[in-house]
Parts: C-alpha cells; sequence; structure tokens
C-alpha cells in the first residue's frame, strides 16, 4: 500500500492524530506528572491548564481558536454552547457527565469566575485596567508539540492533532461518519475520513478482530 502523502502547510507538516492507545495514555499521563510535580502556584496553575487544554480538546473535537476561547460559562452548566469562529455556526450539546466534572473541578481548583477563560494566558494592563487574555494557539502548539515530544510521538503533533484523534478513535470504537461528519460541520464523509487519517491499513486491523459463529 502506499504511503499516505504529508501535506505540508507554509513550510509546516499536516498535524496528525494519535492513533495508539498506549501513547494517547501516556501523552495524557505526562501531563498530569508535570502537573504533580509543579512546586509554584502559577506553575501548577499552568500544568493544571495545560491538562485541562488536552483532556477538553481529545473529548470536544473543537478547533483550537474555539477551545482556547472558551469561557467558564461556556461549559459549566454542562452544557457547551458556542459559535465557531470559522464557520459561524452553533456548537451546542451536553457534555458526557465524567467530562463535566473534571471541568467543574478544574474551575474550583483554580477560583475561575464564570466570563474568565477557561485557559488564561498573558495578563495585559491599558488605561490602569488589568485583564487576562486567553493562552494563544501559538502557545496553545508549543505545549502540546512538546508534551507529544517527551513521550515519542513521532508524526506531527500540534493543536489540531487533538481534534483529529477524537475523530480517529470515534470511528476506532464503532462510531458513525456521518455523525463524526456533523461534529466536523465536513460536507462528505469522505473528508472525515481523510481529516482523521482513517486509511487501508486501520480498516483491515479493524476487520482482523471480527469473528462472527453460531453460539450454543
Amino acid at each position: 500500500m502506499a504511503k499516505r502523502r504529508v501535506k505540508t502547510f507554509k513550510g509546516q507538516k499536516e498535524t496528525l492524530p494519535i492513533k495508539d492507545k498506549r501513547l494517547l495514555n501516556s501523552f495524557m499521563n505526562n501531563l498530569l506528572l508535570k502537573r504533580d510535580l509543579a512546586t509554584t502556584d502559577v506553575k501548577i496553575y499552568q500544568a493544571d491548564r495545560n491538562y485541562m487544554i488536552a483532556l477538553l480538546g481529545f473529548n470536544t473535537a473543537f478547533r483550537a481558536n474555539d477551545l482556547l476561547q472558551l469561557r467558564v460559562i461556556d461549559v459549566k452548566k454542562g452544557y457547551v454552547h458556542i459559535k465557531e469562529l470559522k464557520t459561524g455556526k452553533m456548537q451546542h450539546y451536553r457534555m458526557d457527565k465524567r467530562l463535566h466534572k473534571d471541568v467543574l473541578d478544574y474551575i474550583e481548583r483554580n477560583h475561575l469566575a464564570d466570563h474568565d477563560y477557561l485557559f488564561k494566558g498573558q495578563k495585559k494592563k491599558q488605561s490602569g485596567i488589568s485583564y487576562v487574555l486567553p493562552l494563544t494557539r501559538e502557545m496553545g502548539y508549543k505545549i502540546m508539540k512538546k508534551n507529544a515530544d517527551e513521550v515519542g510521538v513521532v508524526s506531527t503533533f500540534g493543536m489540531h492533532s487533538l481534534r483529529k484523534t477524537f475523530g480517529y478513535f470515534y470511528i476506532k470504537n464503532g462510531g458513525n461518519v456521518i455523525t463524526l461528519m456533523k461534529m466536523y460541520n465536513h460536507d462528505e464523509p469522505a473528508t472525515t475520513l481523510r481529516y482523521v487519517c482513517w486509511e487501508n491499513d486501520d480498516a483491515e486491523k479493524e476487520r482482523s478482530r471480527v469473528y462472527i459463529a453460531a453460539t450454543k
């Protein structure tokens, strides 16, 4: 089988999903380890924030810009209700109860108010008034890429990889490609399958696990 051609954008390779569940666990556990080892309030918050970015990214399939623009009020009640920056389309759905609990615990740990950004970045001051900006996409990329490198992810990894990994495991676990297409706001199922890098070898691996026979 011919290898998949890797696209490039402005000299950068296209980001790819993590397909190995063990590697995915290592990715998340490494972020948790950094949080456990952090020694100052600032570093503890940053490590906690970075873990939560990955957790929500892997579980919501939001684009990086939408993910980083989330405010507490957008997720606090167990529903996600946002307008996509790229498409202008609305996203509104109930969160998984376990994910909602993780989000509430994160909000409580970090004393976040309703209109705070979920993932705080730089502090700014203008006309004597201080305010906090959300983490930038560029910084989010650096954080996720560094963590991926540390656990041995060899494919090109970035913020978009979180979104793609969600889709890959959704299909792998039996999810409907039409439903995933709608989640991504794609126009064609083929676009969605290409996007999550679902290839012939993935299909063959899944077929090799199937055994159907008469039962007594």
